[in-house]
């Protein structure tokens, strides 16, 4: 594949799971984006085929982009350059895990006493997925956006990689913090703060992305001959 395919698909893929979430979260009437995660509507939602999508089409991101690193050397040829595709590959790990055993059981230990042994394994599947995911994309986009900073040419794409470096950081208390309860929001929140922390990090996918065009090769001119012209 060409450089400019990876880069086109990356970008695809990207919008287009962003797109299969809001489908995957219509019509869930029962479910509330601001209490549960989105491992319910996975597995609860009318449109859970949708979230699931929306899991997977990520993969596809972060495998152009890891061909793109190291066939290409779009980031440099240094060991951080080397070391992200393998970032990327543990994130591509997780959410493979994520898709596959969806949720199960409750956390909370009275409702785990409960559950059978089948249940609570595939939680404990589920459970590692998302962590393995999240960690390792949020070590992806803080090291690739540092590279592409590195590496840009412009100032302004110098800017939106030190911006996605901000948001991947960011992604970290905005998962782990009870930041709602500061804006005075009601009620449980943990479907807010994963999905703030989710959403930081897919704008951040984003502006990696925008920040590596310029290291792409320009376009081939149509009609042009690839080889050295003969005289007749």
């Amino acid at each position: 594949m060409s450089q400019r395919m990876l880069f086109d698909i990356s970008w695809a893929a990207i919008i287009a799971a962003m797109l299969a979430m809001v489908v995957g979260h219509t019509g869930a009437t029962h479910l509330s984006w601001e209490a549960n995660e989105i491992s319910t509507y996975a597995a609860q939602a009318p449109h859970q085929n949708w979230i699931t999508a929306g899991m997977l089409l990520p993969c596809v991101a972060f495998a152009s982009i890891s061909m793109l690193i190291s066939r290409y050397r779009v980031l440099g040829d240094s060991a951080f350059a080397h070391f992200a595709p393998l970032l990327a590959g543990a994130a591509i790990g997780g959410l493979m895990t994520l898709a596959t055993f969806k949720e199960a059981a409750p956390t909370t230990a009275a409702a785990l006493k409960t559950a059978g042994l089948e249940a609570v394994v595939q939680q404990s599947f589920h459970n590692a997925g998302l962590m393995g995911f999240f960690f390792a994309t949020v070590l992806l986009v803080i090291l690739t956006g540092t590279l592409v900073a590195a590496n840009a040419a412009t100032r302004r794409h110098k800017l939106a990689a030190a911006a996605a470096v901000l948001l991947g950081i960011a992604a970290l208390p905005l998962m782990e913090t009870p930041w709602p309860r500061l804006l005075d929001i009601p009620g449980p929140a943990l479907g807010l703060t994963q999905r703030a922390s989710l959403f930081s990090l897919w704008l951040g996918a984003v502006l990696i992305l925008a920040g590596l065009q310029p290291a792409l090769r320009p376009r081939r001119p149509a009609g042009r001959a690839s080889g050295p012209a003969h005289a007749g």
